[in-house]
């Protein structure tokens, strides 16, 4: 058994006995005490049983978790949240949401819209009306890389209701009013060239819903003539040195939010960024982490330990289309320092789901936006952007961005090269070929 799993499933087995414990002792001290006392000792116990429940149950979830990633099965957070996928979402007829839940959208989130609905991009002068002299609605710009959406139809991908501030606190913070839709890409052609590929946000004001009536009906908008003026006004912060973007805005676009409240544990239910099911995994996983963390041992995921060589540091020059696999934790662990940093880029554990899963590569990133300073960044080495391998946001209570996860070529396996070593190990030993595949 491996170290981690270890740890796992001793904490499972302590809240276990912990629980069967209280148990036993409140039976015995409502025997001894007086009656009066009985119902305190009853509250105190029932609490501090449900609590080392949840978290022996958490602990469940996250072995069986672990179990599947290690066969070489799909993450079951991601299996379980296959429905919210733009596929997914695109292929399924839009929701037919309650009236109590476009009234709570509107209350938590700024507008009635959910994830899934048929949405109307309004015409570019309608837009134009809600911007300011800097192309801005609320502190958040509308980028020209949007104009080629304006009166078309498109699927609410997410409620981007919930952000990470980069650039100042490093901390969570909301959006009023803002989604992403399904295939709004920014592709950085008036920012400099830069390849982040990121999402782009919408206000609520620039879509109107079309309901379940309208859905049939074509009512595309025909392409209007933009004003000069306003087009130019959508340039402010598209040259060099400093280019702004709505992700160097996202602070100014979004507000503080409490670490706890009921409005934070509802709003990804309400939006329907998360199915119900994957929500219960990832608070339970979230509970059983919250416990690892004080005791100090392994949370979820993690890295295993040693046992497969470092990589070539060579870095490996991909290309788009290329089909790779994604390296074993301890792999990739060997080329990362302390602080989980591979020359300059950083490892996000979310990233820990796809170990062992094969890919293609999307897109090569040279050119960035310092989010900070809003200069243009050159990597020195080149990070790769895989198809459909985004960033989930399960460990920052559903972070709404989705932003895809950034790869260096250390990282991965060429598809040709991996089958190839697997050719070199089925020679060596056979068994252990068996194993790998596990």
């Amino acid at each position: 058994m491996s170290p981690v799993l270890k740890s796992y499933c001793k904490t499972t087995a302590a809240c276990l006995l912990f629980a069967a414990a209280i148990i036993l002792s409140a039976l015995v001290a409502l025997l001894w005490v007086p009656p009066g006392f009985g119902a305190v000792i009853s509250g105190v116990a029932t609490l501090a049983v449900l609590a080392a429940a949840s978290v022996a149950c958490g602990g469940m979830v996250v072995i069986a978790r672990y179990r599947r990633i290690a066969g070489g099965e799909r993450d079951l957070f991601l299996a379980l949240n296959r429905s919210r996928e733009p596929s997914a979402i695109k292929a399924a007829p839009p929701p037919r949401a309650t009236h109590l839940r476009r009234w709570l959208s509107r209350r938590l989130l700024g507008h009635d819209l959910i994830t899934g609905d048929l949405v109307q991009i309004k015409s570019w002068n309608a837009i134009a009306a809600t911007l300011n002299e800097h192309g801005r609605l609320a502190e958040l710009p509308f980028m020209p890389e949007m104009l080629g959406m304006c009166g078309k139809r498109a699927r609410v991908f997410r409620c981007a209701h919930r952000i990470f501030d980069y650039r100042k606190t490093r901390r969570m913070r909301h959006m009023d009013g803002a989604v992403l839709l399904i295939a709004a890409v920014c592709d950085g052609s008036n920012h400099g060239g830069c390849d982040a590929a990121c999402h782009t946000i919408w206000n609520a004001q620039w879509l109107s819903r079309i309901t379940a009536d309208e859905t049939a009906a074509d009512t595309a908008l025909a392409p209007q003539p933009a004003d000069p003026a306003h087009i130019a006004a959508l340039h402010f912060g598209t040259h060099p040195p400093r280019y702004a973007c709505q992700l160097t805005q996202l602070h100014s676009a979004s507000q503080p939010v409490a670490d706890w409240s009921v409005a934070n544990f509802l709003r990804p239910l309400v939006a329907g960024n998360v199915a119900p099911a994957a929500f219960a995994i990832a608070c339970l996983t979230d509970w059983f982490n919250t416990v690892q963390q004080m005791r100090g041992g392994h949370g979820f995921p993690a890295f295993e330990a040693g046992g497969q060589s470092a990589p070539d540091p060579e870095e490996p020059l991909l290309e788009a289309g290329d089909q790779v696999v994604v390296r074993f934790s301890a792999e990739i662990r060997a080329t990362l320092d302390g602080q989980l940093v591979h020359r300059g880029l950083g490892f996000e554990l979310d990233m820990l789901k796809h170990c062992g899963h094969r890919y293609t590569v999307q897109s090569r990133i040279r050119r960035l936006i310092d989010i900070v300073s809003g200069e243009m960044r050159t990597m020195r080495t080149p990070a790769y952007l895989l198809r459909d391998v985004h960033f989930t946001g399960e460990r920052q209570f559903f972070n709404a961005q989705y932003e895809p996860l950034f790869w260096r070529g250390v990282w991965l396996k060429k598809e040709s090269d991996s089958r190839a070593a697997q050719a070199d190990d089925v020679a060596r030993d056979p068994q252990n070929s068996v194993r790998s595949e596990m």
